[in-house]
């Protein structure tokens, strides 16, 4: 079975759902079901392929004794050393590394369905305990992140394979929630309308622009590659995206929306915003970010600016190194950086951008950034390379 890709995933899952629906429009709370048919679908998912299945008990295991550890040390020993909170990070990051590093040889089966996701999760919650921003009472009774609660957020199975990546505590609040019918019933139209449009998206969209590209090969031919390829890969993934959402929404869960018109985008930084929205945001807030404040502090650069500017290369060139280590990866990371560097040098220093808010200028912009896009994703289909 393959999560959103044929007409069986949608029967089981479907016929899987119907006690959430249920629950839903009975005004229950659907959690409890929820972490049932998360861990009944991420073993299906898994048991073709039994070593996929041993690596995720051993990261789930590996994970969260690591979460919960660094939880309730941080709850008894409120100073620590300001090394400890970095190692802690690099933990919560190795598996993921290795999974990456090891499957550059192919003779290697290591990793699994979804790990880059998942893991993303747990570094997410790993800072943010850091932070202070989740904390175990002392009394140990109520607050805090139990066993079901990680598990639920770490694997909830709508979104297990390629996102959305949604934050802990958005997430808990809403698993938590108890709907009323009312509220329910909204959730329920929305999430089968997104079902709808990711599956058209997806299965009438993506595959058409699939089936133009066999004949688009070759130099006289890149042109038409690059625009089909950037249709295909972005009604495949939107479409994957807004059925992962539905399928949410339909668990009480209002996981955010990871596109939204990324072609109407008035500049890199807006197309940021847009594209791929919790990988990019996620990215923003716990890389660029800090890794600006850690240059600025360190004094390795004078204005803020340029230290924002590295590291906005910096972590576009992480993400093309987590797409994968091959060089169209690594040049799309460092495509886009550079991008969005040229961006805040034009906007805070060239005069054209004080007419943004002339509709010839948003029109221009709208074309000229979709162009520059599209050239990105040409780079990234290592179409060019393979030539």
């Amino acid at each position: 079975m393959v999560a959103y890709g044929n007409l069986y995933w949608f029967y089981a899952v479907g016929l899987l759902t119907l006690p959430a629906v249920v629950l839903g429009l009975s005004g229950r709370r659907i959690r409890g079901y929820g972490l049932v048919a998360t861990l009944l679908v991420a073993g299906v998912l898994m048991v073709q392929h039994p070593s996929q299945l041993i690596w995720l008990v051993v990261f789930c295991a590996y994970q969260g004794l690591l979460v919960k550890g660094w939880l309730r040390y941080l709850t008894s020993h409120p100073g620590v050393h300001r090394y400890l909170p970095r190692a802690v990070a690099v933990a919560a990051t190795l598996p993921l590394a290795l999974v990456k590093v090891l499957g550059i040889f192919p003779s290697l089966s290591v990793g699994f369905l979804g790990v880059s996701y998942l893991s993303f999760k747990v570094i997410q919650l790993v800072l943010e305990i850091t932070d202070g921003l989740i904390k175990e009472p002392a009394s140990g009774v109520g607050g805090g992140l139990s066993w079901l609660e990680l598990a639920y957020f770490v694997l909830f199975f709508p979104t297990l394979a390629s996102g959305p990546i949604d934050r802990s505590r958005r997430f808990q609040a809403d698993a938590d929630r108890t709907w009323t019918p009312t509220e329910y019933s909204h959730l329920l139209g929305r999430g089968l309308t997104l079902l709808l449009q990711g599956a058209v998206y997806k299965f009438v969209l993506a595959a058409w622009f699939a089936s133009q590209l066999s004949w688009a090969s070759g130099w006289p031919r890149t042109l038409a590659y690059m625009y089909l390829y950037s249709g295909q890969l972005f009604f495949d993934f939107a479409g994957y995206s807004a059925m992962a959402v539905g399928l949410s929404y339909l668990y009480g869960v209002r996981t955010p929306p990871n596109f939204r018109m990324p072609f109407v985008a008035e500049s890199i930084k807006d197309f940021w915003n847009r594209w791929h929205i919790s990988l990019s945001f996620w990215f923003r807030d716990y890389l660029y970010t800090r890794m600006t404040m850690y240059l600025m502090r360190k004094k390795l650069f004078k204005e803020r600016a340029t230290a924002g500017r590295v590291a906005m290369v910096a972590n576009m060139v992480l993400m093309g190194f987590w797409h994968g280590f091959t060089v169209h990866y690594v040049l799309y990371g460092l495509y886009h950086g550079l991008l969005l560097v040229a961006n805040d040098v034009y906007e805070k220093k060239c005069p054209l951008y004080a007419y943004r808010a002339r509709t010839w200028y948003r029109i221009a912009a709208i074309l000229v950034t979709a162009q520059l896009v599209i050239v990105g994703f040409l780079i990234f289909s290592g179409h060019v390379i393979a030539i």
